[in-house]
């Protein structure tokens, strides 16, 4: 009796922790809790369910390999435009202003990471059944993020849509401005907020990727981890 209810509790507290590791809040639970209400009533209807997520360590590695292109687009652009980095300009400055020039491109990730979420919650709401009311918000104290949750389903173009726009805002179109600004700052600005958008790129790289030709399609965010669900089945 006792080696069963051990079997039962070490079920219970696997149901509550993700791929990575990381225990499930209450927001969480309550996500999940309405995600498994649309998943049987989709595989009631002959929907067959694939997983598209990703760790955060493939994220981390994979996601930020997929950036460095755009990286590099913008950092030669940069370079060519004014003539070089600037960095040996911004080394004989004062220390001060090294020091300012530092807590700027640090301190601006605190509320450009807020944003991020928000251009994620803005895009796919133009896809969502009830817009930015489908839209949930919050913030993982494990890993100090905020993030954005979609409870609506979305199509295959509004879901890469919905998440390659902060990467490309916050990120590439910054990196553009820094290379008519000729401002280094910016530029440091422009590479962090690209390399944010890793989990974003790869997860979309792999939908794109996934062939949904000639099928009905459900497109469902997964409610705790990074990625989404693809729900199928012939038409």
């Amino acid at each position: 009796m006792s080696e069963n209810k051990d079997v039962k509790d070490t079920e219970q507290e696997a149901a509550v922790v993700n791929k990575d590791g990381h225990k499930l809040t209450e927001a969480e639970k309550k996500r999940q809790a309405a995600f498994d209400l649309k998943e049987k009533e989709l595989l009631a209807k002959g929907y067959e369910r694939h997983d598209l997520t990703i760790t955060l360590l493939k994220a981390n590695i994979i996601g930020v390999l997929l950036t460095l292109p755009f990286i590099a687009a913008f950092t030669a652009a940069y370079y060519f435009w004014n003539g070089g980095m600037g960095i040996r300009s911004l080394l004989n400055d004062s220390p001060v202003m090294y020091f300012v020039s530092l807590v700027i491109v640090f301190v601006s990730m605190i509320p450009l990471a807020v944003i991020h979420e928000f251009i994620h919650g803005s895009s796919w709401a133009l896809g969502a059944e009830n817009g930015t009311k489908d839209m949930e918000y919050g913030f993982q104290k494990e890993t100090l993020t905020p993030y954005c949750y979609c409870r609506s389903p979305l199509t295959k173009p509004m879901y890469i849509f919905g998440s390659l726009m902060p990467m490309m805002t916050l990120g590439v179109l910054v990196g553009i401005i820094s290379v008519f600004a000729g401002n280094l700052v910016i530029w440091a600005i422009a590479v962090l907020q690209t390399m944010g958008g890793a989990g974003d790129i790869l997860v979309s790289a792999m939908l794109i990727c996934y062939k949904t030709k000639g099928k009905d399609v459900v497109l469902l965010d997964h409610p705790n981890e990074c990625g989404l669900v693809i729900f199928e089945k012939e038409k």
